[in-house]
């Protein structure tokens, strides 16, 4: 089996988390894996079988790298005598790919097809291009010979919106790192970045779409009741515009020696917070496999969920739900998972029961096996 993998659009964490986990598990033998990924992309611990295919160029310009995909991607393909083209950004070239080359895609951004989100971005680039997300993530789904979906919310949402599509399709969610799985008998230290005190936390990109305003509003309600006497830890990169405003937010409610902006984490770091917090927040209006959901359920903590989208396809009443756009409503849950302690306990210890088979190397294997199939169907 000759697979190409297209990953140069995959500049960050999810994206290259999703793909060091494939091809950390990558089948032996006959296998073998072309990979097109940017410089920043760390092969440290890969199988032999698992190639690095060098550019030559810079390509982080997506309009410069589709323009690159149609004149040299197919032909590159042939040269390597690939059977498959496996872009698990979920694009592909519209033209010059070989007759008989087998396309695979994984879709992974839903947020291009919330168009509720999109109008909340200022026009211009960023909006731009999530409406051009849309169509050529479109386009790939109903050409590819086999589309993954991580979550069964995005399969029914993406096959009622775009119709038909032109081979099959197989729901494979992605899975969590163990290293992210409470273990009782040897917990992990305080981490050097918590507060001092209780802190309750929130990792995500700080953006429009992840409602970090109306979780902070919500907290500088509980701060006035006397019910959340800790800091609330918001963790994350995140969109410049955003960002200013949560500031301003932080510094209109008088809240800047509660609120800890902590900026991108190293991943590795994140475990041991999730399992020191009060509680974990989850707080994003449109996702489509929630990683971060499915790590703060492995950390053993109560946690205070959006109950948008996929959520409770991942969580189930393991949780406690809010609507994320109300920051009353984020408020109610936060009391409610105060008030009721032993109820937040059994549902943190049921949480880390389900996703305890969520593996990357049970979701690793599917995917393969299924990009097998695939090029066996002929």
């Amino acid at each position: 089996m000759r697979i190409l993998i297209n990953a140069l659009s995959a500049r960050l964490g999810g994206g290259q988390t999703y793909l060091r986990n494939l091809l950390l598990h990558v089948p032996p033998g006959e296998w073998r894996i072309f990979l097109l990924c940017p410089d920043n992309f760390d092969l440290q611990g890969m199988p032999e079988n698992v190639e690095r295919i060098a550019v030559g160029r810079d390509l982080s310009n997506p309009y410069r790298r589709a323009l690159w995909e149609i004149l040299h991607l197919g032909r590159m393909a042939q040269r390597l005598n690939a059977q498959v083209l496996f872009s698990p950004g979920g694009l592909l070239p519209r033209l010059g790919l070989p007759v008989g080359l087998k396309t695979v895609v994984t879709f992974q951004n839903m947020l291009p097809y919330d168009r509720t989100q999109r109008q909340r971005y200022p026009w211009g680039a960023r909006r731009l291009r999530e409406w051009l997300l849309e169509r050529g993530l479109s386009a790939a789904m109903r050409r590819a010979n086999l589309v993954i979906f991580i979550s069964r919310f995005a399969a029914d949402f993406i096959q009622s919106r775009i119709g038909p599509l032109g081979g099959r399709a197989v729901v494979i969610p992605h899975g969590i790192h163990p290293r992210f799985l409470l273990n009782s008998a040897r917990p992990l230290p305080r981490p050097e970045i918590a507060p001092d005190g209780e802190y309750y936390l929130y990792v995500s990109f700080v953006d429009f779409y992840k409602s970090q305003i109306e979780v902070l509003q919500s907290f500088a309600s509980m701060k006035v009741q006397g019910l959340a006497p800790g800091t609330l830890v918001i963790a994350g990169g995140g969109y410049a515009p955003y960002q200013s405003a949560l500031r301003a937010e932080i510094a209109r409610l008088g809240l800047e020696a509660s609120v800890l902006l902590s900026g991108n984490l190293p991943h590795e770091q994140l475990p041991a917070l999730y399992q020191h917090a009060h509680l974990n927040l989850f707080a994003s209006r449109t996702e489509n496999c929630p990683n971060i959901l499915m790590e703060i359920m492995a950390a053993g903590r109560p946690a205070l969920v959006s109950n948008s989208g996929p959520m409770p396809e991942f969580a189930g009443d393991t949780v406690f739900y809010f609507d994320p756009t109300n920051p009353h409503s984020i408020a109610d849950a936060w009391r409610q998972a105060l008030d009721n302690a032993q109820e937040a306990e059994q549902k943190a210890m049921a949480a880390i029961d389900s996703v305890k088979c969520r593996t990357w190397q049970r979701a690793s294997e599917s995917v393969w096996r299924e990009i097998a199939l695939t090029v066996s169907k002929g």
